[in-house]
């Protein structure tokens, strides 16, 4: 027992040395006896573990040293009482702590694609429940969602568990090249194919992903001229480089993100349609934070502990703040849950981050969603605005639901209101 540990426990070393981890935990030091656990199973022993009115992540695992023949356990507890002391409790604790333990023992074994992912609302589940299933598959996905809800993240994953996992994943960022660039940097160029080329050949993105994943992010800002050339590429796994006049081959799985509504671009001449039915065999919605908010605070303990970890700072979270990133909808969705937990991380001189650190980012934020819906209320009454809401919401769900009863069921209305409002919106 080292001094911290007895700190921890409370406890003086005369109290404890020589005492049966079982009369120990019968009279209340600790709860469980996480060395007894590992006896019991003889593995390692992750677990929550509650001594002198505080929670600790407790690790225990079996030592052998050479030389010795006694089997020696070890046993590493941290405090945690700060961080599941709030809305997450004892099973989301130990919830994310498997996660966390799996991506360790993963990079123990070599592991290097080893992934992990924060989430534990029926919509996560059930995202992941899907990326597993089509992951083996070889066909192509679309991943919808606003930004920041984690897209890329799925897509990577998606790779991690295809039969394509020890190739390359190409990610390609569609709106952040010009499509004068583009189209030369995803399919490369024969030599002098215009001015300004480099005198040698050059090998294009798709070159590089042959035998991988081609991940097209931000698939709607896609130039009209280049759809076609992808359109060939979904359809055959050919293209034809700049310049050149022979096809060639990749061997590319394709997977599109977009957080723009894809169908009504094709009603506006910006997207193919046939393009949109190759890529969207598979269809991935993420919902925005808001909308699964037993997510919110996983992801939270997970920057804020990968933050403290990063620059090795001693700060911990008050239950205020807690429960308001609880509350906050969070319009950044997850993008804005990391920057914000890495600012207040290297910003702050304190011990304890608490309200008044966080109010003013996102107050900040709540000011402006003011001000965006008093601009809206400008142009359309308050009527017009809330039946056009209503129709976004109705559309949505009838996209998602196979029946007008589960549609209605979504909703929490009775399945007739549902039929009402699909008359009114959709005739």
């Amino acid at each position: 027992m080292n001094d911290s540990s007895l700190k921890q426990i409370g406890a003086k070393r005369k109290e404890l040395i020589n005492k049966s981890v079982e009369d120990l935990e019968k009279n209340g030091y600790f709860s469980p006896s996480i060395t007894k656990k590992v006896m019991k199973e003889n593995k390692t022993i992750s677990q929550i573990q509650k001594s002198a009115g505080h929670k600790y992540l407790a690790t225990g695992k079996k030592i052998k040293i050479p030389n010795i023949e006694n089997k020696i356990i070890l046993t590493q507890i941290k405090d945690i009482t700060e961080t599941v002391r709030a809305s997450l409790n004892l099973e989301g604790a130990e919830y994310l702590l498997k996660k966390y333990w799996k991506e360790l023992q993963n990079f123990k074994n070599g592991e290097e694609n080893s992934s992990i992912i924060i989430g534990q609302s029926k919509a996560h589940n059930k995202i992941m429940d899907l990326v597993e299933q089509i992951a083996p598959y070889e066909v192509s996905v679309l991943i919808e969602g606003e930004t920041g809800v984690g897209k890329n993240v799925i897509a990577k994953e998606i790779h991690r568990l295809s039969q394509r996992k020890n190739k390359k994943f190409v990610h390609i960022n569609c709106g952040a090249i010009p499509d004068n660039l583009l189209e030369s940097e995803l399919f490369g160029y024969k030599k002098g194919a215009f001015t300004g080329a480099s005198p040698y050949d050059k090998k294009g993105l798709l070159n590089e992903a042959d035998g991988g994943t081609l991940f097209l992010d931000e698939i709607s800002e896609l130039p009209i001229s280049l759809q076609p050339k992808i359109l060939q590429l979904t359809q055959n796994k050919t293209y034809i480089p700049i310049g050149a006049t022979q096809e060639e081959y990749a061997d590319v799985r394709i997977i599109s993100a977009t957080n723009e509504n894809l169908l009504q671009q094709i009603k506006q001449k910006k997207f193919r349609k046939d393009l949109y039915y190759r890529l969207n065999v598979v269809s991935i919605f993420i919902p925005p934070l808001k909308e699964r908010r037993t997510d919110i605070l996983p992801l939270v303990y997970h920057f804020f502990n990968a933050a403290i970890f990063k620059y090795g700072k001693e700060v911990s979270l008050t239950d205020e703040v807690l429960k308001n990133f609880q509350e906050y909808d969070w319009p950044g969705n997850i993008r804005e849950v990391e920057n914000i937990i890495e600012r207040l991380v290297v910003t702050n001189s304190t011990k304890r981050i608490t309200d008044d650190h966080v109010s003013g980012f996102l107050e900040q934020q709540k000011e402006s969603d003011h001000k965006k819906i008093m601009n809206v209320l400008k142009h359309e009454n308050l009527t017009h605005y809330l039946e056009r809401k209503e129709k976004e919401i109705i559309k949505k769900v009838k996209h998602e639901a196979k029946s007008t009863r589960k549609a209605a069921e979504i909703l929490g209305i009775s399945q007739s209101s549902y039929m009402r409002r699909l008359k009114k919106y959709f005739k």
